[in-house]
């Protein structure tokens, strides 16, 4: 793909979650590259993503986090407030997914896992996050949700239940928050080349395919370029919506 858009984010604080890989790595790269400093949130605290930032003449804090936990992100915006004095933007990402998902077939374990991580975890984010933003008058919120927020992929009950609480408690929030002068927003992509793809079948992925008009899969950059838009000030009117970026999949 060509060189990415470059948006400025100098003087400004963003935390992006599940930094360690695939959008969120690119995700906290491109902020870093326009000039934010960035807090790389992982389970394994995204160092090697730091580092990137750092040799890139960025400026990066790395923390270990389990979204799922209030007291971690208590935590970890305390530790982000104390180094860069603030937080401007927040892009909640992490998320995981387990093979074998049906309504019948996953446990009440892993059901409970996949909702915790991947919509709990955002609302987690959102309501340490937004306190810093009202108070300012200023702020802007990403929430990676995905096209399994729009239609029924099969074998992924859970994660469509996630995905769907994601976009719904987006457009909540964005309204919520509007006039606080937040934009809060989401992205769907479709199937991304990322290390979540090892929890997804061949069959599964084959069937992706040829639900993607535009015959190929995407890759992180292609993702994280809409996310940074989203936490431009190119976005300033926009709030309360969920932009796709999965190659066509949810209008067939």
């Amino acid at each position: 793909m060509s060189e990415a858009v470059r948006y400025d984010f100098t003087g400004l604080v963003a935390v992006v979650t599940g930094a360690g890989s695939g959008i969120g790595r690119a995700t906290a790269l491109g902020l870093a590259a326009g000039g934010a400093k960035v807090a790389v949130l992982d389970v394994a605290a995204a160092a090697e993503t730091a580092r990137a930032i750092e040799e890139a003449g960025g400026t990066a804090l790395a923390l270990p986090i389990d979204v799922r936990e209030a007291s971690a992100w208590q935590r970890a915006v305390g530790e982000i407030c104390e180094r860069f004095g603030t937080i401007d933007i927040l892009v909640n990402n992490a998320g995981i997914a387990v093979p074998g998902d049906t309504a019948v077939d996953v446990s009440e374990e892993v059901f409970d896992r996949i909702m915790d991580v991947n919509a709990k975890g955002v609302w987690l984010g959102m309501r340490a996050v937004l306190p810093i933003m009202v108070a300012k008058k200023r702020g802007k919120v990403c929430n990676v949700a995905s096209t399994a927020a729009h239609i029924g992929l099969r074998d992924a009950a859970a994660y469509c239940a996630s995905k769907g609480a994601v976009l719904a408690l987006s457009r909540q929030a964005g309204v919520q928050y509007a006039a606080d002068n937040i934009q809060i927003n989401s992205v769907s992509p479709g199937t991304t080349m990322t290390a979540i793809q090892k929890n997804v079948t061949d069959d599964q992925r084959a069937a992706f395919l040829k639900l993607t008009p535009i015959n190929r899969f995407a890759e992180a950059e292609e993702v994280a370029a809409t996310i940074l838009f989203l936490c431009s000030e190119g976005s300033s009117f926009i709030t309360a919506a969920d932009l796709s970026v999965d190659g066509g999949m949810i209008a067939l």
